[in-house]
């Protein structure tokens, strides 16, 4: 049953609806077909599967988020904080365990409002290890720029010791250490906090990995690079990105999982939908009002709204309305909350006494 509801939640979260001249228009389909093809099974459950697999109560999860470029866009776009801030109440309330939130300071604002909006603190690590304080998380600031980024990331992971790392719309370089925006062309380096160093280095202990992107220029692209610069090809004319570097604008970072979606967010929702379904409660997925807040708090934090055409700090998500936030999370609880419920002898719907084991 876990795979059938991951089968309608891939599909739920892939729903394309962006402007006419959206860079990755068209793209969101066959950047899933080919993670789908390489993972062999729908990718919101094999991330959910994996998370329950790996972490338990009161192990640390490593989130990056935050698509900035500084000092253009210093507090990143609307595309990712949402989406982190869902995680975060997910493996909180679901699996117990407390989040750290990495990435470049500035870019960190919006993820802990919206995780705020969503339930999830921000505290220091005694209020954790010591007073073993729920629904909270961590924040640790990352430099910009390749200088001392692997030093850091090989710090970060010998300190929290985590058991799963995720990345949802962060970006990351190709093979030739070029990085690109979703229209192909190329983001100075030293803008980007090169936190691909966690992932990779986290892949080399074994700690489980997920990638969460919608363009191919995000960290887990790199499990179907040669896939993604096949696509771009096909609507760049020949070539895999427009900046000339001849390197592609997939990623080189690979994860376990890459779960690819019409918008990031929507994709780390269905993540948190299916932990959601997979541990018998749908409390652990936001609902619509909780959506609004976070939405609404993370812009306010000064995420920009990528896709409508003004760069205002709105909470609009690629071209998506803030309605339209609420009505994903809305069919991911639909589907969720039925999924778990059973019905009495006379048909009407009960939720009471639903467990683990029911469902998984």
């Amino acid at each position: 049953m876990p795979e059938i509801i991951g089968e309608y939640i891939d599909r739920q979260v892939n729903i394309e609806m962006v402007d006419d001249n959206y860079p990755r228009r068209g793209k969101t389909w066959p950047l899933y077909e080919a993670a789908r093809e390489k993972l062999g099974a729908p990718l919101t459950y094999l991330a959910a599967k994996g998370l329950i697999e790996n972490v338990k109560q009161g192990d640390y999860v490593i989130l990056l988020s935050g698509a900035g470029i500084s000092p253009w866009l210093e507090w990143g776009e609307t595309d990712g904080p949402t989406g982190i801030a869902s995680l975060a109440r997910a493996v909180s309330f679901g699996l117990g365990a407390a989040p750290v939130y990495v990435g470049n300071e500035k870019e960190l604002g919006p993820v802990i409002a919206a995780g705020m909006a969503a339930g999830v603190s921000v505290l220091n690590r005694e209020a954790i290890d010591v007073y073993k304080r729920k629904a909270t998380a961590l924040k640790v600031p990352f430099p910009l720029g390749e200088k001392g980024a692997k030093q850091k990331a090989l710090e970060i992971l010998d300190e929290y010791q985590p058991k799963a790392v995720i990345g949802v719309e962060k970006h990351a370089p190709n093979p030739l250490g070029v990085w690109h925006t979703a229209a192909g062309q190329a983001i100075p380096g030293d803008t980007q906090p090169h936190v691909h160093h966690i992932v990779d280095e986290a892949r080399e202990r074994g700690i489980f990995t997920i990638g969460i992107g919608d363009g191919g220029n995000e960290i887990g692209y790199g499990l179907i690079r040669d896939e993604v610069n096949e696509i771009y090809k096909a609507q760049f004319g020949g070539v895999t990105c427009k900046c000339g570097c001849g390197g592609g604008e997939s990623t080189a970072t690979a994860t376990d999982v890459l779960v690819s979606t019409a918008i990031s967010n929507w994709g780390a929702y269905g993540v948190s939908a299916m932990l959601a379904y997979m541990l018998g409660n749908p409390f652990i997925l936001q609902d619509a009002d909780t959506e609004r807040r976070m939405v609404e708090a993370m812009a306010m934090a000064g995420a920009v709204a990528a896709g409508i055409g003004t760069g205002g700090t709105l909470p609009w998500v690629d071209g998506t309305s803030p309605v339209m936030q609420e009505a994903v999370v809305t069919i991911l609880q639909e589907i969720v909350t039925n999924g778990v419920r059973r019905l009495h002898p006379g048909g009407f719907p009960a939720v009471e006494g639903v467990t683990k084991s029911d469902v998984s």
